[in-house]
């Protein structure tokens, strides 16, 4: 059974109600005595302390975690042993949920993890301590720091540091799976994040703090994307769960390093970390169009012919209708911005007009111009300073 420290305490106040005592020697009864006219009756119960705080614990925090102290990697080979296919798989689909469904996970760059070893046969206990640190191309690595393996380097040597890796994704996943999760402390911004020792999986406080925290942080993140013009990038922070890496493309020269914009970002590239892709801005629309409108020989249909920006084009539109003949331009009276072009056809002659069209502001936009005009201007109190009185 895993160590408790609350169920220890537990049991050590139990065996401590007889000052001196000697705890393979102690027992305890609870017994219940009803008084009746042909003398006590009564109901008891016997058992050892161990059972008696294991019971006491149980009702306050739960059954006590049992969860062997093997790794998941001792744990698959032992089912294989038994050969429990099921068993094997799943030990190790087990450990990879533990490690992955962690509030701390990932680990980050400046984690301290330190691994313990028992010790077995002549071999004596003793611990490493690893540091992680990023990699090129958004990975990171976990560097030996120290060791107390005796007559060995501290920077390494013989069983010490097998366990650093200078890039991955994710480095201590041969940690997690070969010394076991139950072996590791993990050390965070000078915060045990986990404490293996005491309990591998972590309470639900710890769980509920981590979670809260890691929210507020893409939060923020977020709203830096959301406040820099960046849409796309604060999508894909909420998606991923995760800081974004960095993009990682190659520079234009040799000399140019890779792109530190995070992964995902529009175009350009760029050497700038900062660097933000100016928005889209649509072209303003011109302050006069032209309008093509054509009326048939008969007169009785009227065809829109399309909106243009340039009058010119517009009067080409107009006059290409008819290839045969030349086509006549002509002002109209009262109109004199219109122009109409006649257009000789076998059933009768036919116009196009060309007629121009002012773009006009939207009302709704000119009324909230006007009311932010108003919010904004000088009262006559604010000119007080300005006008003195004369008559002093």
């Amino acid at each position: 059974m895993r160590r408790d420290t609350r169920l220890e305490i537990i049991t050590e106040a139990i065996e401590r109600l007889i000052p001196g005592s000697t705890p393979a020697f102690l027992s305890v009864k609870v017994t219940e005595t009803f008084p009746q006219a042909t003398g006590p009756r009564e109901n008891s119960w016997t058992g050892s302390p161990a059972a008696l705080a294991e019971h006491v614990f149980t009702r306050l925090y739960g059954r006590p975690d049992t969860t062997p102290t093997a790794s998941p990697l001792a744990q698959a080979e032992d089912a294989k042993r038994r050969r429990d296919i099921v068993g094997e798989v799943g030990a190790l689909v087990a450990a990879g949920t533990d490690l992955e469904s962690a509030p701390w996970y990932p680990v980050r760059p400046g984690d301290l993890v330190h691994v313990h070893y028992e010790a077995a046969g002549q071999a004596s206990a003793f611990g490493e301590t690893y540091i992680v640190g990023p990699e090129d191309g958004g990975l990171m690595g976990m560097k030996l720091l120290a060791h107390t393996l005796p007559d060995a380097p501290k920077n390494g040597g013989g069983m010490a540091g097998w366990f650093a890796v200078e890039a991955a994704d994710c480095p201590i996943y041969e940690l997690w799976f070969e010394a076991g999760p139950h072996r590791l402390t993990i050390v965070r911004d000078g915060q045990v994040v986990h404490d293996g020792g005491r309990r591998a999986r972590g309470d639900a406080a710890a769980r509920v703090l981590f979670e809260a925290e890691r929210h507020a942080t893409t939060m923020r993140e977020v709203q830096r994307y959301l406040e820099r013009g960046e849409p796309e990038l604060a999508l894909a922070r909420l998606q991923s769960g995760q800081p974004l890496p960095p993009c990682g493309a190659p520079g234009v020269t040799p000399e140019q390093p890779d792109c530190p914009r995070p992964r995902g970002h529009r175009p350009p590239c760029s050497d700038n970390p900062d660097y933000v892709t100016p928005p889209h801005e649509c072209p303003a629309l011109p302050e006069e169009l032209y309008a093509v409108l054509s009326v048939g020989p008969k007169r009785t249909t009227i065809s829109f012919e399309g909106l243009y920006a340039d009058k010119d084009a517009a009067l080409d539109i107009a006059s290409g209708w008819d290839q045969r003949a030349e086509a006549e331009r002509r002002g109209g009276q009262g109109v004199p911005d219109y122009v109409f072009v006649d257009l000789p056809a076998p059933g009768g002659p036919s116009l196009a007009v060309v007629a121009p069209m002012p773009v006009m502001p939207d009302p709704r936009a000119e009324e909230e111009w006007a009311a932010e005009g108003m919010a904004t201007a000088l009262g006559p109190e604010d000119y007080a300073d300005d006008y003195p009185d004369v008559d002093e």
